[in-house]
């Protein structure tokens, strides 16, 4: 097989922040050991893949990168706090280990990752970029020491072999999104909804589920119900989504989300580009570090375009808040849903707002995105608003 990036063969040393052996005794009893250990994402990128069915999909053509490869991407630019329990990890074989604690490291002999290939592209594609540069995070791996190769080789074959059925295929595949879909192409010419896991063209189906839940009026959802779901449980919007779904003809609250649902999808793609790039974001200094010289935490907040420098990506944990404030504005009219921003609204203080609830959570992206606190204040602003309007 081709080597990937770093050398398998030979000795290899990992440094790690916490190891565990957890052999059980039938390996033990083959001569095998395996451990699972914390480490930095940088140093896995200097692990070999000959081993591996399969290296980085995307290594030689960009245009092979898959939804799986943007969800690992989405992940680790974003919720790079979160991409230790979000990814299932990577698996590195090697035919000898020595775990040497004191100095916090592992003396692996041949080791070559055999799952996690994907990962370990995506990670090398973002920490060698620009953005990525100063980023650091944790990442877990299992290590299982078998001295044979031939049973190395049969452990890479059964890792790869069994692949599960996604959620987002299924509820394609049961016609749980073709509303969503033909109202996104109908009302955006151009665009599409990926319809499974293996969609390369068209809108992530999760995001904007996301961005649709953000717009859906309190009301609606509940009094109890908490606004900052949608960013703390992305992927239970697609499993409740579903679920509506397969109860419209039963249930009328169901249908009544169902139906909100389908209708404010567009519009909630069109908003978030909006403020995604909203003029209000410059100026106020973001991406720039603070007077210890800290740097933003729990992800990037905002992208600048190269040429301009004028902002032109904002991270979800600063933009959530945002949409969850404007489901304030958020209507039915003759039977539709609609968005509508009264004249007395300002964008500009609704942004400022954001910028100084991103600074009171200490400047940490993740934190905003998951603080029920923020996501409060926010809509504070729009309720009064949207409360003044109503009473007159």
């Amino acid at each position: 097989m081709t080597a990937g990036h770093g050398t398998a063969t030979g000795a290899f040393k990992l440094p790690y922040s916490l190891i565990r052996n957890l052999t059980s005794p039938d390996e033990k009893a083959n001569g095998v050991q395996t451990w699972f250990a914390n480490v930095s994402a940088r140093d896995v990128l200097k692990i070999g893949t000959e081993d591996n069915l399969r290296s980085y999909i995307a290594e030689h053509a960009q245009s092979k990168r898959n939804p799986v490869h943007k969800q690992i991407q989405n992940t680790i630019e974003n919720l790079p706090d979160r991409f230790i329990n979000r990814n299932s990890g990577i698996t590195i074989t090697c035919t000898d280990c020595e775990v040497d604690d004191s100095k916090k490291a592992a003396h692996l002999s041949n080791a070559s990752i055999i799952n996690g290939a994907q990962t370990q592209g995506e990670l090398r594609r973002y920490l060698t970029s620009d953005e990525g540069e100063d980023a650091d995070f944790m990442v877990r791996v299992e290590i299982i020491m078998e001295p044979a190769h031939d049973q190395i080789v049969e452990i890479a074959i059964a890792r790869n072999t069994a692949t599960s059925v996604k959620s987002v295929s299924q509820a394609g595949a049961r016609g749980y999104l073709t509303e969503l879909k033909t109202s996104v192409e109908g009302a955006l010419p151009g665009e599409t909804l990926q319809m499974s896991e293996t969609d390369t063209a068209g809108l992530n189906t999760q995001a904007v589920l996301q961005w649709s839940r953000l717009l859906m009026p309190q009301k609606m959802l509940g009094a109890g119900a908490p606004r900052n779901f949608a960013y703390k449980q992305g992927g239970k919007c697609l499993t409740d989504f579903s679920n509506w779904a397969s109860n419209v003809k039963s249930d009328a609250a169901m249908k009544k989300m169902y139906d909100f649902t389908v209708q404010i999808g567009p519009i909630g793609i069109c908003e978030y580009r909006y403020w995604e790039q909203h003029e209000g974001w410059n100026g106020h200094r973001l991406h720039e570090y603070g007077k210890r010289s800290d740097k933003p935490h729990g992800g990037r907040p905002i992208k600048r375009d190269k040429t301009s420098g004028k902002v032109v990506w904002v991270a979800p944990g600063i933009l959530f808040p945002i949409m969850s404030a404007l489901s304030a504005f958020v209507r039915q009219k003759n039977g539709k849903w609609l968005l509508e921003k009264p004249k007395l609204f300002k964008e500009e203080e609704l942004i400022r707002r954001a910028v100084q609830q991103f600074r009171a959570l200490d400047r940490d992206v993740a934190v905003m995105g998951r603080s029920e606190a923020a996501y409060d204040a926010l809509s504070i602003y729009t309720e009064t608003i949207a409360t003044v309007l109503a009473d007159k």
